[in-house]
């Protein structure tokens, strides 16, 4: 059976595998007892034992499987799926020389239909590797028969819907009321940016709020700065800013893109957190059940908490009034969910679940522990709620969705 299976791996890399034979290492994938022969490949093939300090692929490795992943010619880094509703694009892919014999040309061309056949299944069996709870799963992994209960999904946000307010005691209008009664205040622009105008310092702050539930929102304050707002977080800010300085107030996450301005420092406010600037890019995470704040600076120069100060690729986190600075930072995750991913890069299952629940606008309940392990992956966030799930069953996840609620079981 392993020498079969090794086979099938090996052709798998190779891109050889027929029809018949890629729907046998699909059932060998999902076969629990199977999984110790095919980390013992994997282990071989990349050379890099999966089993050191961390719990989860190295980069190098989830590059190498992502470029095998997939067919290069149809969904390179598209994150789409196809008609069998089985998630494609998890990374670019190598492009082949334009420059080649003609028999190898004839031949790609020949095989690419049987190769558009191929990724779905191809594909599930590397995502058992990519979602794969590194910490020992257990014996068996169980899929539940009532997963989604009579049909039941929820599909992922199709657009942005903020709310709007105005002062302190402002009612929250939706968006398209907000546009209609506060013209002079806020316009949309072609790109869907709203764009916030400038009025008086004396004018009642500006609150715009985005829901769980609804895709991020980009933003232009009054100073032609950039922000775009993540999903369950809220933003504050002045109808215009004091000559000394910029402050706004942030809740959740948000990315900035400040613009400069000499002698009036810009300012983000997040509970007992501040980071001043004078014109960067960079971003907050600050959600409140994740116990702690991330700073992230791309581009210029911050202070966070008027102590610690940040250059270009650095972290600051920040628990309980202690900051840690990290420089080893991997910018593709921190910037994910502006890229309309979910990316998992050794996280655990019960931060994974805390993003579902506010991209999907669902509870999470656990009926029993916390499910432990560690992920690594890249989602399309256009996936449904339902497609998401597939792929973490792999990684032992049991679970059942009652309307609005996913019970972790």
């Amino acid at each position: 059976m392993e020498s079969t299976l090794q086979a099938l791996l090996q052709k798998w890399t190779d891109r050889r595998l027929s029809k018949q034979e890629a729907e046998a290492l699909l059932r060998y994938c999902k076969d629990p007892a199977l999984l110790p022969a095919i980390e013992a490949w994997m282990e071989q093939h990349y050379q890099n034992p999966l089993y050191k300090e961390t719990a989860y692929f190295s980069k190098r490795q989830k590059k190498d499987i992502y470029f095998h992943a997939i067919d290069p010619e149809k969904t390179a880094g598209t994150g789409q799926l196809n008609p069998a509703g089985a998630p494609l694009g998890l990374a670019k892919t190598h492009t082949a020389d334009a420059a080649q014999p003609k028999w190898k040309a004839s031949r790609r061309k020949k095989n690419k239909r049987l190769w558009r056949g191929l990724a779905a299944v191809c594909t599930i069996g590397c995502l058992a590797f990519l979602f794969y709870k590194i910490n020992r799963p257990p014996a068996t992994v169980a899929v539940s028969t009532q997963t989604m209960g009579d049909g039941q999904d929820i599909a992922a946000p199709k657009q942005a819907a903020p709310t709007i307010s105005w002062g302190l005691q402002g009612q929250a209008l939706h968006l398209d009321q907000a546009l209609k009664q506060q013209a002079n205040r806020v316009q949309k622009a072609p790109d869907g940016s709203l764009v916030f105008n400038k009025t008086t310092p004396l004018a009642p702050p500006s609150e715009i709020t985005v829901p769980k539930g609804s895709r991020p929102v980009h933003i232009q304050l009054p100073d032609s700065s950039q922000v775009w707002i993540n999903t369950g977080s809220q933003l504050s800010f002045p109808g215009d800013f004091d000559r000394s300085k910029r402050t706004v107030r942030l809740t959740g996450e948000a990315y900035f893109e400040v613009k400069h301005r000499n002698n009036q420092a810009f300012e983000v406010i997040q509970g007992q957190n501040s980071v001043l600037v004078l014109g960067t890019h960079f971003n907050i995470n600050g959600f409140q059940d994740n116990g702690q704040t991330k700073v992230t600076l791309l581009e210029g120069l911050v202070q966070v908490n008027h102590q610690s100060y940040l250059h270009p690729m650095e972290q600051a986190a920040i628990r309980e009034g202690n900051i840690q600075i990290h420089k080893d930072i991997d910018l593709q995750q921190v910037m994910s969910w502006k890229n309309n991913q979910f990316y998992f890069n050794g996280t655990s299952a019960d931060e994974i679940l805390k993003q579902l629940s506010r991209w999907y606008n669902i509870d999470i309940v656990y009926k029993s522990n916390v499910p432990k392990g560690h992920y690594s992956g890249i989602i399309s966030k256009d996936n449904s709620l339902s497609q998401v799930l597939t792929i973490l069953e792999t990684g032992g996840i049991k679970f059942e969705l009652h309307q609005k609620t996913l019970w972790i079981l």
